[in-house]
């Protein structure tokens, strides 16, 4: 059996680089924040995806999915998913709202003492990060993904090549 070399002329012109794809770098440095935050929390019963939708819940009271999905920047579907944990856990509760149609999210108490509990060791994660970043570097590292956040992935397609 012979070995088959393949050839792409853009690879090999990017072989010398070390990070060629953004979209790799940025989940490598989610890995290490997740982990950062997830050693932070440690045996607290609720992980960094579920300790901003607590607390999201804790500000709102009681929400509608659609409008939690927004603020949270996630798809319904996503959103339902970790909702249906949370509320199996008893960390949130899961009402019909004035319109039967409308489901409800709110924190219950189990939810509000799971917070007592990871907000001082997520601002201890926070502060970690912020100290190893420096003020500027974490300023422009929020001002960066709050762009990234916002572009419309359609518009790579529209322009003219």
């Amino acid at each position: 059996m012979t070995d088959r070399r393949y050839h792409l002329d853009y690879l090999e012109a990017v072989r010398s680089q070390r990070h060629v794809c953004f979209a790799e770098q940025l989940r490598a440095a989610n890995r290490t924040i997740n982990k950062l935050y997830t050693e932070h929390l440690g045996d607290a019963d609720i992980g960094i995806a579920q300790l901003s939708l607590l607390i999201r819940l804790y500000y709102f009271g009681e929400v509608t999915m659609s409008r939690l999905a927004r603020n949270l920047e996630t798809d319904r579907t996503t959103l339902a998913r970790n909702v249906q944990l949370l509320e199996r856990s008893g960390h949130v509760a899961v009402v019909e709202g004035e319109d039967r149609r409308k489901r409800l999210v709110r924190l219950t108490d189990k939810g509000f003492d799971s917070l007592k509990i990871a907000i001082p060791r997520w601002q201890e994660a926070q502060r970690v990060l912020h100290e190893r970043l420096g003020g500027e570097q974490w300023g422009d590292l929020f001002k960066g993904l709050r762009l990234l956040a916002s572009l419309d992935p359609g518009e790579s397609r529209d322009r003219d090549d």
